[in-house]
């Protein structure tokens, strides 16, 4: 039987520039031709499956077995025509390749998560029904006809435009998306909805089915693989139209993309903390672009480089001052110096709480700590248990009674005896949402409780469980971290407490401020979505600028405050960062390698306007047993010098074996 042989140059996720040649053996009328743009694994080192991008096939003698001494290998399978990296999305990848500075390999598994050879299986577990929200007739006001207008009319047209859509929480954000993607579908056009959070998941698709039908359908990563490639392929085939879901979902394969949607478009979640370090945000303009799509940015808090763009003219800047059916929520600022409060509730709060559970109503509490205590502390000695991997204390928790690290997740159990006195005597200090629970249970007997933080959200499919128990009405409060705060739509819910308003304030990051802000502002959202509201801000910083900013709903104010320091200190939006970090198990090699990378950079960049600070320890110096520097980049970075960093600490990295670095490009932050 006549064979045809193809040598195969495929791109490989391995921290490696080039490509890696193989052999592509194809028997007749057996097995399909490999093209360029087909995803395939192949075997690398000892690894036996290995997913790459064809980039380039040639003609291959069947007798020739090496190519520069290196022997060939076989491709083990090339994957079905769905996975084919083309179009829009194979000019995605070499964008996010040529900005992050990443070799093109590393850029590919973003477009198939599931592991190699996954096949596609429809789940037999069935989630729990979310309620349909707001599912009746609405009519747009003038503002959100305004939006719509301009975006439909793109869509139509078929031309790229991009809108930063400030609207106040609960003014209809939602609902304009959907009539956009109305339009979007009449025109035989797909859409993609991106979540900052998989939490919110359920809510929106359970609204757009309603509204759209079998033609919607979901992708995160708290899906089985499985799952995840049944949309995939669905998307590829047409069969579906809408994709909804986090970061993850702007990679799905549909075909002709009329509308991207980037709900709260703010958050952090939305850059991935691992390689490629990505930010879908600027990810989904690209693949707009490409598609002459409509890109629609939606936030009450809107991130200071997008507000910045729109102002430079960069995006349409469009808003929506007005709540629907209703006024923003009351808040009120409780000053909670010189009080000592053992449960973590103010009078106010406490009278609040009591107040709305007599008239049916829900509640909401935020407090961004978990655990129960923050601190396992010798009474007698004052000897602190830290996580021996990290320099960190361990965190107490109930239940399981463990102390935890929140960062390497070492546990262990809570011992009898001090190890520095041998006192059996302790302190926890601190709280975190388990205590506040506890409390609560105590205070409220006959309440509904759930608590929504990491700990309560560890199983599949449980953060949906909780969250349409809330929506039911099947709980009367809810306690969580910043998980409670983003973009839900409950109804029933009258009342907003946030324990410690001034807690992320002191955070060693120049975002500090921002993110304050957005996260009370976001979870002072949550109240009163449908009828009166009011929110509560426990603080001992009453008078601090952003506090008083978030309390009366005020962006502008807040604008003002903050863009000036920004300016004056060469921070976002004024100037580009870039982080490099530099990770090792010896202090003495990583600083050494960090000095000598500094000084590189400083010889080279230092010309081209760009300021380099460090290497500095980051702000937890040591975790899971290895040490961490950082050197921070600030100026102009061009094409050329952002090139110029990749190359350098890939020398870097030859150098010192023994280092891991990281290269991160528009961080979020810096510690």
């Amino acid at each position: 039987m006549i064979s045809i042989v193809k040598l195969v140059q495929v791109a490989l996720p391995v921290p490696l520039e080039g490509n890696f040649s193989y052999r592509y053996i194809q028997e007749n009328d057996s097995s399909r031709p490999v093209s360029e743009g087909d995803l395939v694994e192949v075997p690398f080192g000892r690894r036996k499956k290995v997913l790459g991008l064809v980039v380039s096939i040639e003609d291959l003698d069947p007798e020739t077995k090496k190519i520069d001494g290196f022997v060939l290998r076989n491709v083990a399978r090339v994957l079905e025509s769905e996975y084919r990296l083309e179009g829009d999305r194979l000019q995605l990848a070499q964008w996010i390749s040529s900005y992050y500075a990443l070799p093109l390999g590393q850029v590919i598994p973003l477009f198939h998560p599931p592991k190699p050879g996954t096949r596609a299986r429809k789940s037999k577990v069935k989630p729990p029904e979310y309620p349909v929200v707001d599912s009746g007739d609405i009519s747009l006001t003038h503002a959100q006809q305004k939006v719509v207008t301009q975006a439909s009319q793109w869509v139509e047209e078929e031309k790229f435009g991009s809108i930063l859509l400030h609207g106040v929480t609960g003014s209809g954000k939602t609902e304009v998306y959907l009539t956009i993607i109305e339009k979007a579908l009449e025109q035989g056009r797909d859409a993609l909805f991106l979540l900052p959070e998989i939490a919110l998941t359920p809510q929106t698709l359970t609204r757009i089915r309603s509204r759209f039908g079998d033609q919607v359908e979901a992708i995160h990563s708290g899906m089985s693989a499985g799952q995840r490639c049944r949309v995939h392929e669905a998307a590829a085939r047409g069969d579906i139209r809408v994709v909804v879901g986090p970061r993850s979902a702007l990679f799905a394969p549909l075909k002709n993309i009329g509308v991207i949607v980037v709900d709260e478009e703010h958050e952090n979640s939305y850059k991935q903390d691992e390689t490629p370090r990505y930010h879908a945000r600027h990810a989904a303009l690209v693949r707009g672009k490409h598609n002459q799509a409509t890109v629609v940015l939606g936030s009450a808090t809107p991130d200071l480089e997008s507000m910045h763009n729109a102002v430079k003219g960069r995006y349409c800047l469009m808003s929506l001052t007005q709540r629907m059916g209703g006024v923003l929520p009351h808040v009120e600022v409780v000053d909670m110096r010189g009080t000592s409060q053992p449960d973590g509730l103010s009078p106010a709060l406490r009278e609040a709480i009591d107040e709305t559970l007599e008239a049916k109503k829900q509640v909401i509490l935020f407090y961004n700590r978990r655990g129960f205590a923050r601190t396992w502390q010798c009474r007698d000695c004052g000897e602190i248990i830290e996580c021996p991997n990290c320099d960190i204390a361990l965190t107490y928790h109930l239940r399981p009674r463990r102390l935890l690290c929140h960062y390497c997740d070492y546990s262990q159990n809570v011992p009898d005896q001090c190890s520095a006195c041998n006192s059996e005597e302790f302190l926890p200090s601190g709280g975190g949402t388990e205590k506040v629970e506890l409390n609560l249970n105590s205070l409220f007997p006959d309440a509904r409780i759930l608590r929504l933080d990491h700990d309560t959200t560890r199983r599949r499919g449980s953060h949906q469980k909780i969250l349409t128990s809330v929506a039911n009405k099947e709980a009367d409060i809810l306690i969580g971290t910043q998980m409670v705060a983003k973009g839900h739509h409950f109804p029933g819910v009258s009342l907003v407490g946030v324990l410690s308003a001034d807690h992320g304030l002191g955070l060693p990051d120049f975002r500090a401020s921002e993110r304050s802000f957005q996260l009370l502002t976001q979870v002072a959202g949550r109240s009163g979505r449908t009828g009166a509201g009011r929110v509560i801000f426990q603080t001992y910083q009453p008078e601090h600028p952003v506090i008083l900013a978030a309390a009366k709903h005020d962006y502008t104010a807040f604008l003002e405050t903050e863009l000036p320091v920004r300016k004056a200190l060469n921070y976002p939006p004024y100037r580009k960062l870039v982080r490099l970090g530099l990770i090792g198990p010896k202090l003495g090699t990583v600083q050494e390698a960090a000095d000598q990378l500094a000084n590189a950079m400083r010889q080279n960049l230092s010309p081209l306007d760009v300021q380099v600070m460090g290497p500095a320890p980051a702000v937890f110096p040591r975790l899971n047993d290895r040490f961490r520097l950082q050197i921070i980049l600030k100026g102009t970075l061009d094409s050329r010098s952002r090139q110029w960093v990749k190359e350098c600490l890939f020398s870097l990295q030859e150098a010192y074996r023994k280092v891991d670095t990281i290269l991160d490009f528009d961080p979020v932050s810096i510690f």
